[in-house]
Formats: structure tokens, C-alpha cells, sequence
């Protein structure tokens, strides 16, 4: 129970590795706030954490909007006390080149997968600094790390994360602010469907694909991403801020 008394605010917490994120946290006694588009899921991700007997609450709403943002702030410090992690999960995907990809395919990808970690992080990091301590994750990908063919603004949204997690934690280290950053590879996610979808790919066919592409062949579940998230959010990882912290079967080692 190493979260006993912390409270959690995971964004895209509905499905794939919020869900597991939410999960893994509740294991280890942490109050949770989940928000994402679906209630329905949400609301199932809640009566989960509420079963492993830690207070949980859900907020839907659109976390590319400031002012839903800085609403979902205030709530979780109204309902909890007080707010010590957040993670910032909720992503899209659009499996385009530049010249292929719509204006509003970018703004979409630019908006959830950037704008929301920024608003996020800045409505976060008010509450954090007068406690003198907080920690802050986002999940970026290894797409964000090294370029992926017809990934062309994903690739540009996740590699903007990265180098947003390195700048915060430059700026927020002696606030008592840790903030870092995961960057998944093939994750057996709602996410992966999306992409066999997008390219025509029969799904059993494309996880053989995708797997072989990493040099442990494999595709990885949500929880491989969810506890990395776990030790980067506890004390364990006391001396680590600023990191693209790869979960990628070695697909960007060579």
C-alpha cells in the first residue's frame, strides 16, 4: 500500500492503460480521480478501485478545454484534500503521412495528445508547488523518441511530450516536483485496434506484425505500462526526473 493516502488524477482512464494505471494504483491504496469521454467506462473503473477499497471518483469532460481542466483540479482537491500525482494518459492516433493527414486530423492529435498534457500539468502544478512536492507522468510513446512510418503527427505531438516532461522537470525540481515521462511500444490496447483498423490489418495478423518488430517480439499488455508508472510515481524512483523511460522490447536500442 505504498499510496496509502495519496490521492490520483489519471486522465484517458476509461480503457487500455489508464484503466490498468487506475487499477495499479488502487492496488496500492491510492484515492483516485478518473475522467475520460465514457461514462459508462468510467464509471466501471471506479466501482473497480471502490472494490479494492480506496475512495474513487469520476469527472467526464474534455481535457483539451483549460477551463475542464482546472474544474477537474478543483474537484479532486475538494473531494480528496489534496492532489500528489498526475498522470496524463489520453491519446489519439492518426496513421497518415504529412501529406495524407487532414487540418483536422493535426489539431486533433496536436490537441489531446499535447495541448491536454500542457493544460493538465499547468492547472497540476499551481496546487503541487505550495505543497512542496508532486509528481507528474505523462505517457508519450517511443513513437515520440524515434520517427514511425505514417505516424507523422503522432510521432510530432509524442516527440513535443518528451521534450515538454524534460523542460518541467528542469523547471520544477526544486519545487519538490518529479516529472517524467514513459514512452510505450506496441501495447495490446483500444489504440492498437484503432491502427489495424486504419490499415486495413486483420488484428490477429498485425500483433504478429507489431511484434516482430521489437527484438522481444512481443506485444505488451497495459499493466507492463501501468507498472512502470508505479515505480516512477513512488519513492523508489526518488532520483529520477526527466526521463523518457522506454517500454518498448528494445525496439528503439539499436
Amino acid at each position: 500500500m505504498i499510496f496509502q493516502g495519496k490521492t490520483v488524477i489519471v486522465t484517458g482512464a476509461t480503457s487500455g492503460i489508464g484503466a490498468a494505471t487506475a487499477s495499479a494504483f488502487a492496488g496500492e491504496g491510492a484515492r483516485l480521480m478518473l475522467t475520460g469521454r465514457n461514462a459508462e467506462r468510467a464509471e466501471l473503473t471506479r466501482k473497480k478501485a471502490e472494490a479494492a477499497g480506496v475512495g474513487a471518483a469520476t469527472l467526464i469532460g474534455d481535457i483539451r478545454d483549460p477551463d475542464f481542466c482546472e474544474r477537474l483540479v478543483v474537484a479532486t482537491t475538494e473531494r480528496f484534500g489534496r492532489l500528489d500525482i498526475l498522470v496524463n494518459n489520453a491519446g489519439v492516433i492518426h496513421c497518415e503521412t504529412v501529406d495524407e493527414t487532414t487540418d483536422d486530423q493535426w489539431r486533433e492529435t496536436m490537441a489531446v495528445n499535447l495541448d491536454a498534457v500542457f493544460f493538465m500539468s499547468r492547472a497540476v502544478l499551481r496546487r503541487m508547488k505550495p505543497q512542496g512536492e508532486g509528481i507528474i507522468i505523462n505517457v508519450a510513446s517511443d513513437a515520440g523518441v524515434v520517427g514511425v512510418p505514417k505516424m507523422a503527427a503522432y510521432c510530432a505531438s509524442k516527440g513535443a511530450v518528451v521534450l515538454l516532461t524534460k523542460a518541467m522537470a528542469l523547471d520544477h525540481a526544486r519545487d519538490g516536483i518529479r516529472i517524467n515521462a514513459v514512452c510505450p511500444n506496441v501495447i495490446d490496447t483500444p489504440m492498437l485496434d484503432d491502427v489495424f483498423r486504419q490499415n486495413d490489418m486483420e488484428a490477429e495478423a498485425g500483433r504478429r506484425v507489431f511484434a516482430s518488430e521489437n527484438p522481444l517480439d512481443m506485444v505488451a499488455a497495459p499493466k507492463d505500462v501501468a507498472d512502470a508508472i508505479i515505480y516512477l510515481a513512488s519513492d523508489k524512483a526518488r532520483f529520477i526526473t526527466g526521463t523518457a523511460f522506454m517500454i518498448d522490447g528494445g525496439f528503439t536500442a539499436g
